[in-house]
């Protein structure tokens, strides 16, 4: 009877020791878990005196400045047609000429790129005659969002990028604005046209990126957009003081350009900054870009 007993006693003290045993185990592997999600490691940038510019950039395609169709001034009969599709023209020639004096000359130089009528054939007033294309006069046609096209205005320098010509960067100014915009997509975009001072190996329908610079800062002091961190709306940076360690350091930021950013007040050129590559969930929102 008492070694039943016995017994019976050993089996609460045995669940418990098992119990606490799990517990134990289950809390050290928390532990491990936290630990290893915890695990930071940081990437070091040197504060750098830098340029940083800000622009507004829009999508589009070459297209030709002079292109024009022209059509009949009167009716009757042709009785002499001068052109031919992919015939040079110049500027005067004489196109068109119907049998009651009517005369459509060249309002411009360049090419004759579509033809609707044929001589000897009777036309009413109003119809179209052909079409000139002027390809040695070429622009671009850029969209750009409603939320940029009041930063930029005729007149401004403007770099293009060709995306046929990768290695090409050429220059234009704006020439002009749209008035009114065009809705796609749920975006208002404005059509905005720019010179270009090479026209060189450009084609018309060539697809091209136009960027206008609208704000820039000169030997200011830079760091990557990626270091700078919030707490309550403040920005500050993981400042070095020594090797394996760090400490946070408020900062006043000026303009950024996406990747880098400026820093008015809080560093000095030659301070190293840290990134946290792996971070806790807790900390902070990363600055964002441009602000």
């Amino acid at each position: 009877m008492k070694t039943d007993s016995r017994r019976r006693g050993r089996g609460p003290l045995i669940f418990a020791i098992v119990t606490l045993v799990l517990v134990l185990a289950l809390g050290t592997l928390a532990i491990r878990v936290r630990r290893a999600r915890l695990a930071v490691s940081y990437e070091s940038h040197a504060v750098t005196l830098d340029t940083i510019s800000r622009t507004v950039s829009g999508t589009g395609r070459v297209i030709a400045t002079e292109r024009e169709i022209l059509f009949s001034p009167g009716g009757g009969q042709i009785v002499e047609l001068n052109a031919e599709i992919g015939a040079p023209v110049a500027e005067g020639d004489l196109l068109v000429r119907t049998a009651q004096g009517g005369r459509v000359e060249a309002p411009f130089s360049g090419e004759v790129t579509a033809l609707f009528v044929k001589e000897n054939e009777w036309v009413n007033p109003g119809v179209r005659l052909l079409e000139i294309t002027n390809y040695d006069s070429l622009e671009i046609s850029a969209n750009v969002d409603e939320l940029d096209v009041a930063k930029i205005s005729e007149g401004r320098t403007a770099r293009i990028y060709i995306n046929a010509l990768p290695d090409d960067v050429r220059q234009g100014s704006i020439t002009a604005i749209a008035r009114e915009g065009v809705l796609s997509g749920g975006i208002m975009t404005y059509a905005v046209r720019v010179s270009i001072s090479d026209m060189s190996r450009l084609l018309i329908g060539m697809s091209a990126e136009v960027k206008v610079e609208v704000e820039r800062a000169e030997n200011v002091l830079t760091v990557p957009v990626k270091s700078i961190y919030y707490r309550e709306n403040s920005p500050y940076v993981l400042l070095r003081i020594a090797e394996g360690e760090n400490r946070e350091q408020q900062v006043e930021l000026g303009l950024s350009d996406g990747v880098r950013v400026e820093v008015k007040i809080g560093l000095s050129a030659g301070d190293v900054v840290l990134i946290r590559n792996t971070a806790p969930a807790t900390i902070a929102r990363p600055f964002s870009g441009l602000r």
